[in-house]
């Protein structure tokens, strides 16, 4: 299970686990008195929404909203999965918004107590360990940035004879982490198309990095390849072809989460200086913020390789 960012909960107005979610799709409907008690709860979740989203996110900017899911609590003390719930979004309030981690570990821990046997609390267990490996990720990505790249090794690419990253030594290699089933990823598409055209002709390389997903998505109908990996790198080029993908693509041998690049989400991109070091990483390819070409481009500069003609 991947942690779905609070944020984006927030705007979706949905439950804050995944898992959670899947859950209550196999289950009876919410009693009344746990329909109201969620309804209360997304009522605070609005308030905070816009709060999170102007960029109040301290503990005073939400306090009220803190002590909206106290009185809520206080109100129904019964220990179901609604309540449960209700205490888990304030404990991620902390850990993902206002960024105490002690004081959201603290809440998770006291909720697997106080409303044990409920569907939240089974799971806080693993919500901590995606925490931790949340953590690590960062520090992982925060520790890239000069060293030599973590080596990728391809199963299959459109590019001949690319079996690692290291066959790309020497160019500039920008690398989009990526899969088919990721909205994000295809909306960025045409910002990545466009800095392939920009780098025509310079010692540039694009290279959109998936593995295995046991499915290819946003191509008709999803297309069910779990056990048939020949399958699904089969249907990849065509996949490339209805996305107008212009850049070359890489089946990794590592998960597209690769830990080694601190890889929490996708997409993600990371730029690779010629000598083979990570320069760049944790970059979203849709961001203008990200000034991708500018990156590479000082990149190019640096070694004294050929700018791009429109430069």
């Amino acid at each position: 299970m991947k942690l779905r960012p609070l944020l984006a909960a927030l705007c979706l107005g949905l439950s804050l686990l995944p898992g959670l979610r899947a859950q209550d799709a196999t289950q009876t409907p919410p009693s009344a008195a746990d329909a109201a008690i969620l309804d209360g709860m997304k009522a605070i979740i609005a308030g905070a929404k816009g709060k999170i989203q102007a960029g109040q996110t301290s503990a005073a900017d939400l306090a009220p909203e803190i002590a909206q899911f106290d009185a809520l609590l206080a109100k129904h003390p019964e220990k179901t999965d609604a309540t449960a719930q209700v205490a888990v979004m304030k404990a991620m309030l902390y850990l993902q918004v206002i960024g105490d981690d002690a004081k959201g570990r603290e809440l998770l821990l006291a909720v697997k107590t106080n409303y044990a046997g409920t569907g939240p609390a089974n799971m806080i267990d693993k919500v901590l360990e995606e925490l931790d490996a949340g953590a690590k990720a960062k520090a992982t990505l925060a520790g890239l940035a000069g060293k030599p790249a973590p080596e990728l090794h391809f199963k299959w690419s459109s590019k001949d004879g690319l079996k690692t990253l290291s066959d790309l030594k020497g160019k500039v290699v920008v690398l989009d982490f990526w899969a088919t089933w990721c909205g994000p990823c295809i909306a960025s598409f045409p910002n990545i198309r466009e800095h392939v055209e920009h780098f025509k002709g310079s010692p540039v390389v694009f290279l959109g990095v998936t593995s295995i997903q046991g499915v290819i998505a946003n191509m008709g109908e999803r297309i069910d390849t779990e056990g048939d990996p020949a399958k699904e790198i089969a249907l990849l080029p065509q996949f490339m072809k209805a996305k107008n993908m212009t850049w070359d693509v890489a089946v990794s041998e590592e998960e597209v989460f690769n830990p080694a690049y601190g890889i929490e989400g996708i997409p993600y991109l990371a730029i690779i200086a010629p000598d083979g070091t990570v320069r760049f990483a944790g970059l979203h390819p849709g961001n203008p913020a990200s000034d991708v070409a500018g990156k590479v481009e000082s990149l190019l500069k640096e070694f004294k390789l050929p700018l791009p003609a429109k430069s």
